[in-house]
């Protein structure tokens, strides 16, 4: 019986020390995540901060050794010159961080690679299509895309819709025709793309100007609000602060 009220002090005490050990680590993820936000925010011209997680345990436990594992940014919107990348995903296994940095002040950061993920708006992309006075609307068809305008045939302004497979080819989106509509009745490919130039249509080629040179695309998919692409980041050396 003497045993019991000798314990239970002992036991408040490791609680209350657990209790204090996990807030202070959710205090300096907490702190750093917002810190790389920032930085972050800076660096690309964001118009709001990014959301930043790191899994990998305990946060204090990978400050003290300088390595974390499994960052996290998520972004809402990146403008990168041509459209604007929604929901962009970046996950990266590692990132190496000198002391300097953790407690404020400059150094390298070492990113081991990674990779992104993003969806780019139909109506992002059809703005390059947009031109000549064509005003080209696009939108999913299954596996496809569809995109749809208005040509002149014999002075009368007539709906053209052409689908086709999108590929990748670099850095830009490739539209593959597989098969056209005139006043909703199926046509030649041949006469589709006849009617289009003679409108001055460009190609069905969407340049993805301004991604990252560290970032490599990789594979997209159709999705019902947009292209979704996704690529590996190369592991390289980043200045901070």
């Amino acid at each position: 019986m003497s045993r019991r009220p000798r314990l239970l002090p002992l036991i408040v005490t490791v609680l209350a020390l657990a209790v204090i050990a996990v807030a202070a680590d959710l205090a300096a993820r907490t702190w750093a995540t917002a810190r790389v936000a920032q930085e972050v925010r800076r660096e690309y011209g964001l118009s709001e901060d990014p959301r930043i997680t790191v899994a990998g345990g305990s946060f204090l436990w990978q400050a003290a050794r300088g390595r974390f594992e499994d960052v996290t940014v998520t972004v809402a919107r990146v403008s990168t010159g041509s459209v604007d990348l929604r929901d962009v995903r970046i996950r990266v296994p590692e990132v190496d961080v000198p002391r300097s940095v953790l407690t404020g002040g400059a150094g390298t950061v070492d990113v081991s690679g990674g990779t992104l993920r993003a969806r780019v708006p139909y109506d992002q992309l059809a703005d390059d299509l947009s031109v000549g006075g064509l005003d080209v609307a696009l939108a999913r068809a299954g596996d496809a895309v569809r995109a749809s305008t208005g040509v002149g045939v014999f002075g009368l302004r007539v709906d053209l819709a052409v689908t086709g497979r999108p590929v990748l080819d670099g850095d830009s989106v490739r539209l593959e025709p597989l098969e056209a509509e005139l006043a909703g009745a199926r046509v030649p490919l041949a006469r589709a793309e006849q009617l289009l130039e003679a409108a001055g249509f460009g190609g069905w080629s969407f340049p993805l100007r301004g991604i990252p040179a560290q970032v490599r695309l990789e594979t997209l998919q159709v999705a019902d609000s947009g292209l979704v692409v996704t690529g590996s980041l190369t592991p390289g050396a980043h200045e901070v602060g």
